[in-house]
């Protein structure tokens, strides 16, 4: 069974990272899924939350800085060891690069759990833009399996991660805050 979900997977792959080549995605998906590009992004959406967003912006702000000090680390520095999963560019020679390989495991792709994971804080601040949000996520992690450095099972379960991670994280701050409003009427 498991053999047949690698393959499976192996097969997606290569349906997306080759079989869906075209320019504009061959010219995107490398920015797409650059920090680089999204550094600036999320420098500037932070400062506005924190300067300009209010009570609710700030929180915001700082719960999704808190996602990812915990999202990061926890992919990086523990479950990709842990699983030590060989990234497709390095294990697959039909693999069409568009950036450079990246050294360290693929599983889970780091990315998409830290998309994920802003993305539920961003959701649960902003519920009429949670799409935006998501189809960020979403494009964030087809790009990880477009430009060969991930599989989409790196990416899926990623993606499910950041989500769990962020949901915890912020059903944790909301029972603290209930809590917190409770003790003051005490």
């Amino acid at each position: 069974m498991m053999e047949l979900l690698l393959a499976l997977d192996r097969a997606i792959f290569c349906a997306i990272n080759s079989s869906m080549s075209n320019p504009l995605f061959d010219r995107v998906m490398p920015i797409v899924t650059s920090f680089q590009w999204w550094i600036p992004v999320f420098a500037l959406g932070l400062a506005w939350l924190l300067l300009r967003g209010q009570k609710r912006g700030r929180w915001c702000g700082v719960l999704m800085i808190l996602v990812v000090v915990v999202s990061d680390p926890l992919t990086n520095r523990v479950i990709k060891p842990l699983i030590d999963r060989e990234r497709p560019c390095h294990q697959m020679s039909c693999v069409v690069q568009r950036i450079p390989c990246p050294e360290g495991p693929s599983f889970p792709s780091s990315h998409a759990v830290n998309m994920a994971a802003i993305a539920v804080v961003l959701s649960w601040f902003y519920r009429r833009l949670w799409w935006i949000w998501g189809l960020a996520a979403v494009i964030v992690g087809f790009s990880r399996v477009y430009v060969g450095v991930h599989y989409p099972s790196d990416v899926l379960l990623g993606w499910t991660l950041g989500a769990m991670i962020g949901w915890l994280i912020m059903a944790v701050t909301r029972r603290w805050w209930q809590e917190r409003k409770s003790a003051a009427f005490v």
